[in-house]
């Protein structure tokens, strides 16, 4: 298993975060892509497989694929560095992909102060709103080998670069499988928050999803998923 880390470290806090979800992965090959990170530089090479360094912050769409591109690995983790992911995150994933026709796999989220508990539920479809992309897994292959990875579009910077990707997925007849038999815990936009330019930029995302799509990401997927619409949110993630 490969997992893609993209970062930006600009304090302590950052590159504890960084560091705990790091020593959850396990066993694991790491690639690292640092968006011109003021800090950690020397961590992150040390435990990474592959490191790569832009001079600037040119996103999260941006470092994804930059990752994507140089791996070929039938199974590929995509993890934010807020996040800690429980010990058999690694097995359940083998679980969920014995079913045909499953582009991804994404585990229970919490908050992150909040402990593992564990489910017995894997949902192929039904669940697509829960399917997060803070940390989920991918599988290049279909069941003939035939390679089907899919990129983020880097018109979008920071946000709702994630609801295009599944679109995508999903249009072409590939499932989100769910599953809280594996969770994680997750600060919550840790670095985004703190950036003055995100309620900015996060409108400018949503004027060119609707372009890209026809119409605002919230009421595409409403049109799309409107009984999962109908439930409170963190509702979805109990057990």
């Amino acid at each position: 298993m490969v997992v893609i880390i993209p970062v930006y470290i600009f304090n302590e806090e950052i590159l504890q975060l960084t560091k705990n979800a790091i020593e959850s992965l396990g066993d694991v090959g790491l690639v690292i892509v640092d968006n011109g990170s003021p800090i950690g530089g020397g961590y992150l090479r040390s435990v990474s497989e592959i490191y790569l360094r832009s001079k600037e912050n040119k996103g999260y769409a941006h470092a994804v694929n930059s990752g994507l591109s140089l791996i070929h690995n039938d199974l590929v983790a995509i993890a934010n560095n807020d996040i800690r992911v429980s010990p058999n995150w690694l097995s359940v994933t083998q679980e969920v992909f014995e079913e045909p026709n499953v582009y991804s796999c994404h585990f229970r989220m919490t908050n992150y102060d909040e402990p593992f508990q564990y489910g017995k539920d894997i949902v192929y479809q039904g669940k697509e709103r829960w399917c997060t992309s803070s940390f989920f897994v991918i599988k290049t292959c279909d069941e003939k080998g035939n390679l089907r990875k899919f990129y983020y579009d880097e018109n979008f910077v920071n946000s709702y670069d994630d609801w295009s990707y599944w679109k995508d997925v999903r249009s072409h007849g590939l499932k989100q499988a769910y599953t809280d038999r594996a969770c994680y815990q997750h600060k919550h936009s840790s670095t985004q928050v703190l950036l003055p330019t995100r309620e900015e930029q996060n409108q400018k995302n949503r004027e060119y999803f609707k372009k890209k799509w026809g119409m605002y990401p919230e009421d595409d997927f409403n049109k799309d998923f409107p009984d999962q619409m109908k439930k409170e949110y963190w509702e979805g993630f109990q057990i």
